[in-house]
């Protein structure tokens, strides 16, 4: 047979108040009638609603609203952590900013553009006798490398903005 309590006595077993066990009914915790509980029907649900929420609360951990206070200064001193570590890097040189990255990469492809763009005027001159076909070729592939070491030296001189 079970036994039936009324809210403030099961409210007692719970350690909870009056009012939470109201809240605790209309999320899914049975009972008897106006003000009448089975104490282990409903301490059995009690269990397992708060088996739930430990569950829930170890998969949100990293990302979820059931952090703790502790888990949430954990997750900040480790950002605060790796931020400083790479504002480091950036001043030994380990690593470059995205922004002087790109700026450099659209540098040096204006400069190649520049560098091939002037081979064919400069170029025209030198082939325009030439009655050969592979010596045309030639000059054209000496031209082409020429460019090439040109861009290849200047790039590796080539200072990061800043």
């Amino acid at each position: 047979m079970a036994t039936l309590v009324n809210v403030e006595k099961l409210a007692k077993a719970f350690n909870r108040d009056a009012r939470r066990i109201q809240q605790l009914v209309k999320e899914g915790m049975p009972r008897q009638g106006r003000g009448q509980y089975d104490l282990g029907a409903c301490m059995l649900w009690y269990i397992r609603y708060l088996q739930d929420l430990v569950e829930k609360k170890s998969a949100n951990v990293g990302g979820g609203e059931f952090l703790g206070l502790n888990d949430q200064r954990v997750r900040g001193l480790r950002a605060d952590a790796e931020l400083k570590e790479m504002e480091l890097a950036l001043k030994r040189g380990q690593t470059a900013k995205l922004t002087d990255v790109r700026a450099s990469l659209s540098d040096l492809v204006l400069m190649t553009k520049a560098r091939l763009l002037a081979i064919p005027p400069r170029l025209a001159v030198e082939v325009m006798g030439e009655g050969s076909r592979v010596m045309i070729q030639a000059k054209i592939e000496q031209a082409i490398k020429d460019a090439l070491n040109q861009l290849a030296d200047d790039g590796s001189n080539y200072p990061p903005r800043k």
